[in-house]
Protein backbone atom coordinates (compact mmCIF):
# COMPACT_ATOMS: atom_id res chain seq x y z
CA UNK A 1 0.00 0.00 0.00
CA UNK A 2 2.93 2.43 0.59
CA UNK A 3 4.30 1.56 -2.41
CA UNK A 4 1.09 2.35 -4.48
CA UNK A 5 1.20 5.86 -2.46
CA UNK A 6 4.62 6.44 -3.74
CA UNK A 7 4.46 5.47 -7.10
CA UNK A 8 1.06 8.05 -7.53
CA UNK A 9 2.56 10.61 -5.81
CA UNK A 10 5.43 9.99 -8.41
CA UNK A 11 3.22 10.05 -11.07
CA UNK A 12 1.44 13.23 -10.14
CA UNK A 13 4.98 15.38 -9.24
CA UNK A 14 6.12 14.15 -12.80
CA UNK A 15 3.04 15.16 -14.53
CA UNK A 16 2.62 18.45 -13.10
CA UNK A 17 6.46 19.16 -14.09
CA UNK A 18 5.70 17.85 -17.47
CA UNK A 19 3.06 20.69 -18.04
CA UNK A 20 5.49 23.64 -16.62
CA UNK A 21 7.31 25.44 -19.33
CA UNK A 22 10.80 26.35 -19.09
CA UNK A 23 11.24 29.69 -19.20
CA UNK A 24 13.32 30.80 -21.80
CA UNK A 25 16.87 31.68 -20.91
CA UNK A 26 17.51 35.81 -20.68
CA UNK A 27 19.44 37.98 -23.26
CA UNK A 28 23.06 38.72 -22.04
CA UNK A 29 23.58 42.14 -21.14
CA UNK A 30 24.56 44.42 -23.65
CA UNK A 31 26.54 47.55 -23.96
CA UNK A 32 28.58 48.69 -20.96
CA UNK A 33 26.59 45.85 -18.54
CA UNK A 34 28.06 43.17 -20.73
CA UNK A 35 30.86 41.38 -19.38
CA UNK A 36 33.56 42.42 -21.80
CA UNK A 37 36.01 39.38 -21.30
CA UNK A 38 33.29 36.95 -22.74
CA UNK A 39 34.90 35.66 -26.02
CA UNK A 40 32.08 35.50 -28.59
CA UNK A 41 32.04 33.63 -31.58
CA UNK A 42 32.24 35.19 -35.02
CA UNK A 43 28.37 34.12 -36.15
CA UNK A 44 27.15 36.15 -32.45
CA UNK A 45 29.51 39.08 -33.07
CA UNK A 46 28.60 39.99 -35.89
CA UNK A 47 25.04 39.13 -35.02
CA UNK A 48 25.80 41.99 -32.25
CA UNK A 49 27.19 44.47 -34.24
CA UNK A 50 24.33 44.42 -36.44
CA UNK A 51 21.77 44.23 -32.95
CA UNK A 52 23.88 47.49 -32.12
CA UNK A 53 23.66 49.66 -35.33
CA UNK A 54 19.91 48.61 -35.27
CA UNK A 55 19.65 50.26 -31.76
CA UNK A 56 22.10 52.83 -32.72
CA UNK A 57 20.09 53.88 -35.78
CA UNK A 58 16.63 53.60 -33.51
CA UNK A 59 18.40 56.13 -30.96
CA UNK A 60 20.17 58.39 -32.69
CA UNK A 61 23.56 57.20 -31.26
CA UNK A 62 26.76 55.64 -32.84
CA UNK A 63 28.06 51.69 -32.07
CA UNK A 64 31.30 51.82 -30.14
CA UNK A 65 33.58 48.74 -30.88
CA UNK A 66 35.80 47.90 -27.64
CA UNK A 67 38.30 45.74 -28.69
CA UNK A 68 39.80 44.42 -25.42
CA UNK A 69 41.76 40.93 -23.85
CA UNK A 70 41.80 39.63 -20.67
CA UNK A 71 45.49 39.24 -20.56
CA UNK A 72 45.73 43.29 -21.46
CA UNK A 73 46.30 45.59 -18.43
CA UNK A 74 45.61 48.87 -20.38
CA UNK A 75 42.13 47.37 -21.76
CA UNK A 76 41.16 46.59 -18.14
CA UNK A 77 42.02 50.53 -17.04
CA UNK A 78 40.07 51.83 -20.29
CA UNK A 79 36.71 49.65 -19.26
CA UNK A 80 37.24 50.68 -15.86
CA UNK A 81 37.57 53.89 -17.01
CA UNK A 82 34.09 53.98 -19.40
CA UNK A 83 32.44 52.96 -16.56
CA UNK A 84 33.20 56.30 -14.56
CA UNK A 85 31.48 59.61 -14.94
CA UNK A 86 31.65 61.94 -17.63
CA UNK A 87 32.77 58.74 -19.91
CA UNK A 88 29.84 56.48 -18.73
CA UNK A 89 27.13 59.15 -19.08
CA UNK A 90 29.18 60.04 -22.36
CA UNK A 91 28.81 56.09 -23.72
CA UNK A 92 25.43 55.95 -22.64
CA UNK A 93 24.03 59.10 -24.15
CA UNK A 94 25.79 58.75 -27.80
CA UNK A 95 26.95 55.04 -28.58
CA UNK A 96 25.75 51.28 -28.48
CA UNK A 97 28.74 49.25 -27.08
CA UNK A 98 30.10 45.86 -28.43
CA UNK A 99 33.11 44.42 -26.52
CA UNK A 100 35.38 42.55 -28.90
CA UNK A 101 37.37 40.18 -27.08
CA UNK A 102 40.62 39.65 -29.37
CA UNK A 103 42.09 36.82 -27.39
CA UNK A 104 45.96 37.27 -28.33
CA UNK A 105 44.84 38.67 -31.22
CA UNK A 106 43.93 34.76 -32.86
CA UNK A 107 40.28 35.89 -32.93
CA UNK A 108 38.24 38.41 -35.02
CA UNK A 109 41.00 38.65 -37.50
CA UNK A 110 38.68 39.50 -40.24
CA UNK A 111 37.39 43.24 -38.15
CA UNK A 112 40.99 43.64 -36.30
CA UNK A 113 41.73 43.31 -40.12
CA UNK A 114 38.88 45.70 -41.28
CA UNK A 115 39.94 48.54 -38.40
CA UNK A 116 43.76 48.47 -38.82
CA UNK A 117 43.92 47.04 -34.69
CA UNK A 118 47.52 46.40 -34.09
CA UNK A 119 47.39 47.20 -30.38
CA UNK A 120 44.58 47.51 -27.74
CA UNK A 121 42.69 49.12 -26.10
CA UNK A 122 41.45 50.34 -29.38
CA UNK A 123 37.87 51.96 -29.81
CA UNK A 124 36.04 52.18 -33.02
CA UNK A 125 33.47 54.11 -33.69
CA UNK A 126 31.05 53.32 -35.86
CA UNK A 127 28.40 54.84 -38.36
CA UNK A 128 24.61 52.87 -37.66
CA UNK A 129 23.63 53.59 -40.71
CA UNK A 130 26.76 52.38 -43.30
CA UNK A 131 28.65 50.38 -40.55
CA UNK A 132 31.42 52.68 -41.90
CA UNK A 133 34.21 53.74 -39.41
CA UNK A 134 34.10 57.48 -38.51
CA UNK A 135 36.31 57.53 -35.18
CA UNK A 136 39.53 55.42 -33.57
CA UNK A 137 41.71 55.57 -31.29
CA UNK A 138 44.45 52.94 -29.13
CA UNK A 139 44.60 54.00 -25.34
CA UNK A 140 47.26 52.93 -23.13
CA UNK A 141 46.38 54.43 -19.67
CA UNK A 142 49.35 51.78 -18.23
CA UNK A 143 52.28 50.87 -20.71
CA UNK A 144 51.97 53.77 -23.18
CA UNK A 145 51.45 57.53 -24.03
CA UNK A 146 48.32 58.37 -22.24
CA UNK A 147 49.58 57.16 -18.92
CA UNK A 148 47.28 59.14 -16.16
CA UNK A 149 44.17 58.98 -18.48
CA UNK A 150 41.04 60.04 -16.63
CA UNK A 151 37.28 59.62 -17.50
CA UNK A 152 36.97 63.13 -18.17
CA UNK A 153 40.08 62.94 -20.92
CA UNK A 154 37.80 59.50 -22.38
CA UNK A 155 34.45 61.43 -22.48
CA UNK A 156 36.15 64.57 -24.29
CA UNK A 157 37.34 62.01 -27.53
CA UNK A 158 34.04 60.41 -27.35
CA UNK A 159 32.29 63.48 -27.58
CA UNK A 160 34.37 64.23 -31.01
CA UNK A 161 36.15 61.46 -32.06
CA UNK A 162 39.26 61.59 -34.42
CA UNK A 163 39.22 59.15 -37.66
CA UNK A 164 42.51 57.17 -36.93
Amino acid sequence: MIARRWILLWVALAAACGDAEEAPAPSPPSGLEADPWTPMTEAALTARIEEARAEARASGRRVLLEFVATWCEDCREVVRLSHEDPARSTIEESYVVVYVEVGRFDRHRALIAEHHVDRIATLVVLDPETGRRVGRTTLEPITGGQRGLTSAALADWLRAPTPG
